[in-house]
This record gives structure tokens, sequence and C-alpha cells, in this order.
């Protein structure tokens, strides 16, 4: 997988619908699709992600209230980090049934002085603004390391539509970085999680094959199972701010996320 990605677009709005499958199934999933999908030009590549909250997990908790306005933080990296590879801090906010994604793209060292002791990076735009309120508001730290693989194909003939399937995820609670070490525990295991990405209606070719499997939305997050197996809810959430939401814009799909 290219380790350049200054060319995707890095805001953007769609609506992602998630679905638990056996492997069996998904691969069934992929032969109905047959002609209607293809290869995406980032086809098969490990997802590393930290996400970042407060001491006592009011994003998460926030989050699991399942509330119309929910967001998180986090570090990520496709593959294991070198020391060369770029990295990328973004938001993800939910509004309604809609997802917003934006990101700043950073080398792994000044990622690491940032967020770890607030030494100023190289970025300066809207971005980057919103993510130093965040950091100022919540004063987060690294949580959670997530991990998986995974395997994505692009709709042929609609361009907004990626299906994403997420296999292997493993996750660590202890000194957590985006570097696996080998001691991380198995989350979801022997489960596919499917993922339809649109900014748009789903075409009809992919409602009839959902309907055929007799497939069910699911509101699986791994952030928040992690959250509910590993740690304890304390106190109350702190309410998050509406100036911190961000406007809609639309956009096209970005390839990686």
């Amino acid at each position: 997988m290219s380790e350049e990605r200054n060319e995707v677009i890095d805001v953007f709005q769609r609506v992602e619908d998630k679905y638990e499958l056996t492997p069996a199934q998904a691969e069934m999933f992929i032969q109905l699709c047959g002609r209607h999908i293809k290869e995406d030009v980032y086809y098969k590549y490990t997802v590393q992600s930290v996400y970042y909250d407060t001491a006592g997990s009011d994003l998460i908790i926030h989050s699991l209230t399942k509330p119309d306005y929910k967001m998180k933080l986090r570090l990520r990296s496709y593959g294991q980090p070198d020391g060369r590879k770029p990295v990328f801090l973004e938001t993800k906010k939910k509004f309604d049934d809609i997802v917003y994604k934006r990101r700043i793209v950073l080398n792994e060292e000044e990622a690491e002085q940032y967020l770890e002791y607030g030494i100023p990076h190289h970025v300066h735009n809207n971005t980057a603004d919103e993510i130093e309120y965040i950091m100022n508001f919540y004063n987060p730290e690294a949580r959670v390391l997530i991990i998986y693989d995974r395997e994505c194909y692009a709709a042929v003939d609609e361009q907004d539509v990626r299906i994403t399937f997420d296999t292997n995820i493993r996750y660590r609670t202890d000194h957590v970085s985006l570097y696996e070490d080998g001691t991380e525990k198995k989350l979801a295991e022997g489960k596919v999680m499917l993922e339809v990405k649109a900014m748009n209606r789903y075409p009809l070719w992919l409602v009839r094959i959902l309907s055929r499997m007799n497939l069910r939305q699911t509101s699986f997050s791994k952030y928040g199972t992690i959250y509910t197996i590993n740690f304890e809810k304390t106190g109350r959430t702190r309410k998050i701010p509406e100036h911190v939401y961000t406007e809609k814009e639309n956009r096209v799909c970005s390839l990686q996320y």
C-alpha cells in the first residue's frame, strides 16, 4: 500500500452503516456483488489507531448514550509506523446519521510532541485549529490502541460507494502507542465487520443483496465495546459544546477511511 496519502481529500461527510458477518457470509457477499464492485485503489491494509479521551472517558461515555451528536479524536497510521510514514490526526463526528471526518497529516515525531507535550506542529488550517480547541478543552490522553486488517472495495458505477471488511480486530489499553507489540487482545474474534460508506442512497443492487442475505445494521463501535469490557464508568460526562460541531461539507469519500 502506498505510503503517500497527500492526494486524499481530508474533509468530507457520508453515511456509514455497519453489519456483523461470519467469514462465510463475507465471502458470499463479495460473490453476490460480482461485477458491481472492484478492488479499491487501497485494497488491503492494516489500520492502527490510538483513540484519545479524557481521564474519565467523557467522549466515549457520551457516545455510548447514543446522542444525536458525538465525537472521537484519534491518531492513525496505515501499517506499523517506521518514523517515515505520515500519520493522521483526525476527528470523527456523527450528527444524526451523517459522519463527518477531518484530519491533518503529520510526521510521527511532531505528532508525538504535539499530543504528549503540546509542542506546535507545522499545520495551520481550520482543522488544526479545531483539534487545538479540542486538545485545550478536554486535555485528552491516549486511551486505547485499536488495530485491524481491512479489505476495501469500490462500487464500479457509483463514485461515492465503498465497502470495507474489517477482520482480526485487536487492541491494547496499556502503554498505548501506535506500535503493535504482540500483547494486544482480540475483539469480535471470528467476526467480519462489514461497513458500507456512501454519500447518497444505496444503489438498488446493494439493497437487494443486503435483503437477500437478511443482513441488519449493527451499532458496533470498536472503542465503545473495548470501553465497556475494560473500564468502569466514573462520574458524569462533560457536555460537548455545540460549536465543536463541524458544519456540513459535500465532499467525495476519502479512499483511506
